[in-house]
């Protein structure tokens, strides 16, 4: 089958006198940063893979480039702990760790990563883009890390993908993400949709609220904010102005509409939420006060088969890729996720979502966060249980689910903790779970 071909990127000028990043600080204009890229790459070692781990966002950016400019695999681990990147180099030999704080891990080739600095304007590095590759890793939430082989013309297209699609084209805005690079959405958001237009790359990754807010509001331009609901919840109980902030941006777990009314009415911007995995890049976009449904960048094609498969066909990428969510696709291209194939339940004979569950528990007025999860009953059935983080009252978190689900799906069991054990992208690692229902007693009468 012939993949749709993308229109002709949008014309952006991207001339080397043109603001890239702010870089502690200061301005770093694009041609000092290809010069910064260059210098760099002649100091790296000759090595086939290089893990990435710069917390730096610039760092981070000059260390990828000035790798595949030199033909190097770049590895991004789904945490910067010593344990999970010695898991994943056993794969690859030859490989070294990149980042401007190293420590001493036996048997471990660290480099130290400086940016040049450089004052000097140079042209773009030749990079061949569709054989430059990186090598990301999902998350962890739903069993073990899979990597994902990607390479930089994907990321090309995709940017040029989401400009068009979120109305992002030629705008000269500040780039502000809580998200590590090395994360998917991060990486996209915050590194490659700076590379391939006019917007900034800031190269911080602000981490408490009113840090958060200070950065908007001191920015030398409009920011977008590139962010989880995890943080969001945190940032609505800000008291200070967000007169700067431009665009509100969140993916990683599901923004219940609760949560999406305080954003719009603490920050003045109504989020939109970002829809895509580590397997496919983003794809699709809404806005969660004004629309349910997802609507596709262009030129992507959902396709679905007689089991409710769906597979994704887009420019971007070199083959369909399965989806592991259960999809429904409207007749105009548009579509609702139904939740992940694996999450789907059965009590008393009927059938949900345990995503969908999810969603409707944290929609519950107080409910700060939460998790549905099944456990076996005394005669072996299955029972619906909830973790949440809430001051309510038992009766209070069942009743405001009661309208919304069959009683079957009402929860016989409540546990209520201060917090989730979420990563720092906003997610619920399996094994983390696991481990705090057995904490909890999960699986005892």
């Amino acid at each position: 089958m012939q993949k749709t071909q993308p229109d002709a990127p949008h014309p952006i000028s991207l001339a080397n006198e043109e603001p890239f990043a702010i870089h502690e600080g200061r301005l770093v204009r694009r041609g000092n940063f290809w010069s910064d890229v260059r210098e760099l790459a002649g100091r790296l070692p000759d090595r086939p893979y290089v893990f990435n781990l710069c917390e730096n966002r610039y760092l981070f950016c000059l260390s990828l480039l000035a790798a595949a400019s030199r033909g190097q695999i770049c590895l991004l681990p789904p945490s910067s702990q010593m344990a999970v990147v010695r898991e994943i180099i056993r794969e690859y030999p030859g490989a070294y760790l990149a980042s401007e704080n190293t420590t001493h891990s036996p048997g471990l080739e660290w480099f130290a990563v400086e940016a040049p600095r450089s004052e000097e304007i140079a042209m773009e590095t030749e990079i061949d883009w569709d054989c430059a590759a990186l090598i990301a890793f999902t998350s962890g939430s739903s069993g073990k890390p899979k990597p994902c082989a990607h390479n930089l013309a994907t990321f090309k297209i995709s940017a040029d993908m989401a400009m068009r699609s979120l109305g992002l084209c030629q705008q000269q805005w500040l780039m502000v993400s809580t998200t590590p690079p090395q994360h998917m959405y991060g990486l996209e958001t915050s590194v490659f949709w700076p590379l391939f237009s006019s917007l900034v790359l800031h190269d911080g990754r602000p981490f408490f609220p009113e840090d958060i807010r200070r950065v908007v509001e001191t920015a030398p331009w409009p920011a977008v904010l590139a962010t989880t609901p995890t943080h969001l919840r945190s940032l609505v109980k800000t008291n200070g102005p967000w007169a700067k902030l431009v665009r509100v941006l969140s993916a990683t777990d599901g923004l219940s509409e609760e949560l999406a009314h305080e954003t719009d009415a603490a920050l003045g911007q109504s989020p939109q939420e970002i829809y895509g995995s580590t397997e496919t890049l983003s794809f699709a976009s809404r806005e969660p006060l004004r629309e349910s449904l997802w609507r596709p960048y262009k030129n992507i094609r959902l396709m679905q088969d007689e089991n409710g498969q769906t597979r994704l066909e887009s420019p971007h990428l070199q083959a369909t890729i399965l989806l592991q969510d259960r999809i429904k696709v409207e007749a105009n291209g548009q579509f609702a996720v139904l939740g992940r194939h694996s999450d789907l339940i059965k009590i008393g004979g009927k059938r949900a979502s345990l995503a969908e569950l999810t969603r409707r528990l944290k929609d519950i007025a107080g409910v700060e966060d939460g998790f549905c999860f099944v456990q076996e009953g005394e005669q072996g059935e299955a029972r619906l249980g909830v973790v949440v983080v809430s001051k309510l009252d038992k009766q209070d978190i069942r009743e405001g689910l009661r309208p919304y689900v069959d009683e079957v799906f009402l929860p016989r069991k409540i546990h209520f903790v201060e917090c989730l054990p979420r990563n720092e992208v906003g997610k619920l690692a399996k094994a983390e779970v696991e481990r705090l229902l057995a904490g909890l007693g999960y699986g005892r009468k």
